[in-house]
């Protein structure tokens, strides 16, 4: 046997409070029933009762009761008092004075009075005269004691429209409340929910809304919670790779002089023989492997603190302009710059928060790239903008620059355009990482590009001083 479908909660509701309105309804006409019947019987009763008593008064009164009791036959006569009866005795004579209708026995038993519905014996002070008066129990009677039509087709058309009403009103709660179980079905199944939902401009409906945007939001929440979560995941894949890679390159880079310094270590112990202008040859090749392979193991250094520790490095204000200058000078000096023109356009007063250590280091790496690889004859630095927070700066040579392909790749670890050469000319493969990582360390971005006129352009920000 299947099982029967549930009512719906409209009709749950509809029906108890139709059935509760109609129950109310059929109260107060029971009661408003026994009210207007005790009203109208009162009025018979009443109208009974008058007729009795002027009868009595008439008696005590000597006065003519003929006009009164024709008045009384012809008011009865085709009225709901019709069947009335009215006797007048003589208590003396026990003679029957007047009557209407059936003359009513003169000693009238209590079974004879129970089947009226109104029944009255009233004496004249002098106890001469008794008057009967009864009413039967008849249809006309009880046509006349019950409510009219009018009464009931209100009493329907209220019910009518009560039952109108109810059924609107619970339309209306009900879909606010379908509204909200078709959402609790889909959130039960569903993350992203495609329905859009209308409920209705009042308090349960504002209280629906906020529940969907409740909801809506702890997932928008979940769903930022989880792309963070990936996008953390994959910066640790990617910091992980970075590591491995480095370590990788690293091995690859220090064994190179490592090999080299062997070879020739090993050269001059296995030859104590060798003349003594090969045995200079040889300490002078390893001191420069030796050299290659000490600034190698500065610029890992440099890196590591730069990806690692960039919360720890310690700033201060710095004037540009002076760092700037004193790099140049010591360059000029040293004869590092390889008979390369070396000039700087930098203003007198300006400071940026810096770290002076790595700004040099990167400055001179900088240098260095233009001497070991750029053959060209000049190497410039300028400041060519300024903001509220930041400082920008152009360095350039006017060498032969690099093809395209390699432009997006030159501030990776280890990259080289052409190795041998690279290796020959003793550069370790982390200068343009060590200047990037240095700039991005001070809050600031830099560029590169091949110049129009020749040679490699970079553009980089440094923050200013407070």
């Amino acid at each position: 046997m299947g099982l029967r479908k549930p009512i719906s909660y409209r009709w749950r509701l509809f029906i108890p409070l139709v059935a509760l309105l109609w129950f109310t309804i059929a109260t107060m006409v029971f009661f408003q029933y026994k009210r207007e019947q005790s009203y109208r019987s009162d009025i018979v009763k009443n109208r009974l009762e008058f007729v009795t008593q002027r009868v009595i008064y008439a008696y005590e009164h000597n006065a003519n009761l003929a006009p009164f009791t024709k008045f009384i036959t012809d008011y009865f006569k085709q009225s709901v008092y019709n069947d009335a009866r009215i006797s007048v005795y003589n208590t003396n004579s026990n003679e029957l004075v007047y009557s209407f209708g059936d003359p009513i026995k003169l000693y009238k038993t209590d079974a004879d009075k129970r089947p009226n519905f109104f029944y009255s014996e009233k004496a004249t002070k002098d106890r001469n005269f008794i008057v009967y008066t009864a009413m039967p129990h008849t249809v006309s009677l009880a046509e006349a004691l019950a409510p009219d039509s009018t009464m009931w087709i209100t009493i329907i058309i209220l019910a009518l429209v009560v039952t109108i009403i109810a059924f609107f009103s619970t339309h209306y709660i009900s879909k606010t409340v379908k509204l909200l179980h078709n959402f609790a079905k889909q959130a039960a199944t569903e993350k992203h929910l495609d329905s859009t939902f209308e409920f209705p401009k009042d308090e349960l409906g504002d209280v629906s809304q906020q529940i969907v945007n409740l909801f809506n939001s702890k997932n928008k929440a979940i769903e930022e919670s989880e792309k963070e979560h990936q996008v953390a995941l994959a910066a640790i894949e990617e910091k992980s790779r970075l590591k491995r890679e480095l370590t990788n390159n690293i091995n690859h880079e220090i064994k190179t002089p490592v090999g080299i310094i062997k070879g020739y270590v090993d050269t001059i112990a296995d030859d104590p023989e060798m003349p003594q202008g090969t045995r200079n040859h040889f300490i002078s090749k390893t001191q420069e492997q030796i050299t290659r392979l000490c600034n190698l193991l500065n610029d890992i250094s440099t890196i590591t603190r730069l990806n690692e520790s960039t919360a720890t490095i310690p700033t201060e204000k710095l004037n540009f302009h002076d760092l700037v200058y004193t790099i140049v000078n010591d360059v000029i000096e040293s004869g590092s710059n390889n008979e390369m023109e070396l000039t700087f356009d930098i203003p007198l007063n300006c400071y940026i928060n810096g770290n002076s250590s790595l700004l040099n280091s990167t400055i001179l790496n900088l240098i260095k790239n233009s001497v070991a690889y750029s053959r060209g004859t000049l190497m410039r630095l300028e400041m060519i903008g300024e903001s509220l927070k930041f400082y920008t700066f152009r360095y350039y040579d006017n060498g032969t620059g690099v093809d395209e392909e390699h432009i997006p790749n030159l501030f990776e670890r280890f990259y080289r355009i052409d190795a041998g050469r690279s290796r020959k000319a003793g550069g370790t493969g982390l200068g343009l990482p060590i200047v990037k990582n240095t700039i991005n360390t001070h809050g600031g971005k830099i560029t590169v590009r091949n110049r129009i006129e020749g040679g490699l352009e970079f553009t980089f920000t440094l923050p200013r001083a407070k």
